[in-house]
């Protein structure tokens, strides 16, 4: 959601994490460690003083929703990830893990396929869509 208030406004100044987190109901302690983690991974830029706040470093359409999935959790899921090293275990329960990482595998293949496809820009005109459905709806 941070990513995409930064997009609703990639042609004006930067936004502070304070402003993402009051229109996006998001803590601001929590949107300043997302915001600290996408800086790091290069798909924000941060600039400071009273005009300061974060901005995207690319173009919205340019950034896909698995760069953003993959800087938070890493690349590996978190499934795969507890299943791979036996720990000490039975040969049965190796044989379960060495079966389940298989599969597993194939999810993570599936999940980066699809996120690849979904660039910042879609989800925003996606969520300015369903705003206006919103806000139709609420006058009726």
């Amino acid at each position: 959601m941070a990513a995409i208030e930064l997009a609703r406004h990639q042609d004006s100044q930067p936004i502070q994490a304070k402003v993402i987190a009051q229109r996006q109901g998001i803590p601001s302690r929590f949107i300043e460690q997302i915001m600290q983690r996408l800086k790091q991974e290069g798909i924000v830029h941060s600039s400071r003083g009273a005009q300061g706040g974060y901005t995207l470093s690319q173009p919205a359409n340019q950034i896909s929703l698995a760069r953003l999935v993959n800087s938070m959790n890493g690349s590996q899921s978190p499934i795969a990830s507890g299943l791979s090293g036996n720990n000490g275990s039975t040969d049965q329960k190796h044989l379960s893990t060495a079966l389940l990482s298989g599969i597993w595998e194939k999810v993570e293949e599936a999940e980066q396929g699809v996120l690849t496809t979904i660039s910042i820009q879609s989800l925003l005109e996606q969520y300015e869509k369903l705003e206006t459905q919103r806000a139709v709806m609420y006058h009726i």
